[in-house]
């Protein structure tokens, strides 16, 4: 990394150390340099990128580059993961809402032993492993995770998904004030579940080009969620 590089990267240093932190505690089995040298290079892939967030100002380019760091590690170390154990990262298997959100009646019934058929409104989605015939370890998976939620996550899940509430009725049982605010919880407990039973399949963004018009909503509407913010729900 030449000296020029460096000087371009040394503001935003603190991010990746602090993710690189972050994902060595989560994936302990990856060397802490390894992980940092990763998002250094995020840095050289994205000059285009990182221009433009420094010009929309300091705090919403710190939300973005805090998330797309947070996705390079992510990637990173899955794929070093899935080498060292000996299976190909094309194997990886990640959870998508739709998927939990179907499957968590049953779950909080506990028929384990019954499979129930899904309609994830979508075509073309290749089946997942567990699709296959092991949809009783997802579920057991989703429960594993569930059982260690909040008392208020667990609440606003059972209310959605075992007793069929909508979003105004969970707010009065819940005392949440408003539908958008028991909406608000509910994304946010399907979000720690996930986060629990493996993440998100990380994003892995390219850089901006001069006539780019890939992203225009990203530098519109940043990510308002900070650094703290996400250790915090991951931590709770």
């Amino acid at each position: 990394m030449g000296i020029m590089d460096w000087k371009r990267i040394e503001p935003w240093d603190y991010i990746a150390v602090a993710v690189a932190a972050e994902y060595h505690k989560k994936y302990d089995m990856v060397e802490l340099e390894d992980i940092k040298q990763s998002l250094y290079e995020w840095f050289l892939e994205h000059p285009n990128k990182l221009n433009e967030w420094e010009a929309i100002g300091p705090k919403d380019a710190k939300n973005l580059i805090y998330r797309s760091l947070r996705n390079q590690a992510l990637d990173y170390c899955q794929r070093w993961k899935a080498k060292s154990i000996g299976y190909e990262p094309s194997d990886l298997f990640y959870y998508e809402p739709v998927m939990v959100e179907a499957l968590l009646p049953s779950v909080l019934r506990g028929e384990f032993t019954v499979m129930p058929v899904l309609n994830l409104g979508k075509t073309g989605r290749p089946p997942a492993p567990s699709e296959g015939g092991n949809m009783m370890a997802m579920m057991v998976e989703i429960n594993a995770a569930y059982v260690k939620l909040s008392k208020e996550d667990r609440a606003v899940l059972f209310f959605k998904y075992l007793e069929s509430l909508d979003f105004t009725g969970i707010a009065v049982e819940m005392e949440l004030g408003s539908e958008d605010a028991a909406r608000m919880r509910h994304n946010r407990a399907i979000k720690k579940l996930i986060t629990r039973i493996g993440g998100f399949k990380p994003f892995l963004d390219k850089d901006i080009t001069k006539h780019s018009t890939d992203e225009p909503n990203e530098l519109i509407k940043p990510d308002n969620h900070s650094e703290e913010d996400e250790r915090r729900e991951d931590s709770e």
